[in-house]
């Protein structure tokens, strides 16, 4: 019966520590994660600040939609055009510098993306000199960067307070 008691009693510390830290945890990796994806699209978007320009030409535009596994749908702008570097022709797809790295979606944002971008429409192509099919047709720094990168520090931070405050209760 005295094994039964400790055992029990044993659990019990486990499961509330493992209901209070692992939260903690998931909450400081994804604070992490969140930091560096944006650390990498603010230096995509830093190193296209100084790429060449030339004009290009819509191709396609639409909204792709995507779906997840809860239900759950996205909409994704799809954008294609052609352009020309030392007279051979290229065709890109990116829009804004840095989105292959990380990309918040705003519900209804998709749509005003490609209203930008109807097919036959003259555009703007910055491309990479030693790089020439490397290409978007936005490269400006934007708010959402900025968003992104506070929201990451934010969850790494309150993660490790919250971590430090239990370890401070514990004792």
């Amino acid at each position: 019966m005295e094994l039964f008691g400790l055992f029990s009693g044993l659990l019990a510390i486990l499961g509330g520590l493992c209901a209070t830290v692992v939260p903690v945890i998931i909450l400081i990796v994804l604070g992490i994660y969140l930091y560096r994806r944006s650390k990498l699209r603010d230096a995509a978007k830093q190193s296209a600040q100084s790429w060449s320009n030339t004009m290009g030409t819509v191709t396609m535009s639409t909204v792709q939609i995507r779906r997840s596994g809860n239900n759950s749908r996205s909409e994704v702008p799809v954008v294609g055009y052609q352009y020309q570097v030392h007279g051979q022709t290229y065709t890109g797809g990116t829009i804004r510098a840095g989105d292959q790295y990380f990309s918040f979606r705003v519900w209804g944002e998709a749509q005003k993306t490609i209203a930008r971008y109807p097919v036959g429409a003259q555009v703007t192509v910055y491309y990479n000199p030693q790089r020439p099919d490397d290409s978007v047709t936005e490269h400006s720094l934007s708010a959402r960067t900025a968003r992104a990168l506070s929201f990451g520090l934010s969850s790494c931070l309150i993660g490790v307070a919250l971590l430090l405050m239990f370890d401070l209760l514990r004792r």
